[in-house]
């Protein structure tokens, strides 16, 4: 029987990103250039469909820390008082989007027996990037020491991201150190693994990165040994460093010896493939139940 799991290497794209001009590494991480550069719909439809998920599934708000960005927005799984988790980190290069945003996969989750949790997070300028990571893990701690009554396992949460979210997942699983949660998979889409590209671009405008702190920050040049299965995504219409960016990184997983599974969804790009994330009629959604499925920690219990 063919193993679930990928075995070689992808073959990726040889330019290098520091062969590219200024010009060309602006235009490859504006993922809404390969599109004519309007991508407010999409974000319509990340409230729309949110909102559509909390008027089925009521939510509970919950305070991680101080800020009052600091929320967990939370789907509970009625009937079951050790639920397995999906928690869902959102994109937008650190800057952008908010818990409001974020509450489209609770319907999707809660359908197919799995609690939902939302992280937002103080956005740049006002926190650095290490900060907005530190945030990130003492949300996952809180809701570690809040399993019991949140009606959680924590032996049994699965922790996914959107672009920076998915950056910000990777950062959560290697900075383990930090909470007691076990993080038994990964699911990241259009993910951005390796920072320092981005310093001579606008994104770098509110985040201020030099270089040290974007290698601290870039999953890719950590080890990445106590990462678990992970199914990592992108869709077709993104730009070449975005593909890049995955394709690196599952390479890197895979010197690391760790389960990965990867697809490329056809005809979604940067925005609209997340959109899919948990529902189990479209292809990444399939995919998704698929993959956790197959996860040790859950697959007996579900």
């Amino acid at each position: 029987m063919k193993s679930y799991w990928r075995t070689n290497k992808i073959s990726n794209n040889k330019t290098k990103w520091k062969n590219l001009s200024k010009l060309q590494i602006e235009k490859e991480y504006n993922p809404s250039s390969i599109i004519g550069g309007n991508y407010s719909p999409y974000i319509n439809k990340y409230i729309d469909d949110s909102l559509s998920s909390r008027n089925k599934y009521q939510s509970s708000i919950y305070y991680y820390g101080p800020r009052k960005s600091n929320i967990i927005e939370f789907a509970h799984l009625k009937n079951n008082p050790k639920s397995p988790l999906i928690v869902f980190i959102h994109g937008g290069y650190w800057q952008e989007l908010s818990i409001k945003h974020s509450y489209f996969p609770a319907k999707g989750a809660i359908e197919n027996n799995f609690a939902y949790a939302s992280i937002d997070y103080t956005l740049a300028p006002n926190l650095s990037l290490s900060e907005i990571v530190s945030e990130c893990c003492e949300a996952i701690k809180w809701i570690s020491e809040n399993s019991h009554y949140l009606g959680i396992d924590k032996e049994k949460i699965i922790i996914s991201g959107s672009s920076a979210g998915a950056h910000l997942a990777s950062m959560v699983i290697l900075n383990k150190q930090n909470y007691s949660a076990n993080i038994c998979g990964s699911i990241l889409v259009s993910g951005i693994y390796e920072i320092e590209p981005l310093i001579n671009t606008s994104i770098n405008d509110a985040l201020n990165l030099n270089k040290e702190e974007a290698n601290n920050n870039s999953p890719i040049l950590k080890s990445l040994k106590i990462f678990p299965p992970s199914l990592i995504v992108y869709g077709e219409i993104e730009t070449l460093e975005f593909k890049r960016q995955s394709n690196s990184f599952i390479n890197k997983l895979l010197d690391f010896k760790c389960k990965t599974k990867f697809f490329e969804i056809s005809n979604k790009n940067h925005f609209d493939v997340i959109l899919d994330l948990t529902d189990n009629k479209k292809k990444l959604g399939k995919e998704v139940f698929k993959f956790l499925n197959l996860l040790e920690p859950i697959n007996a219990k579900i």
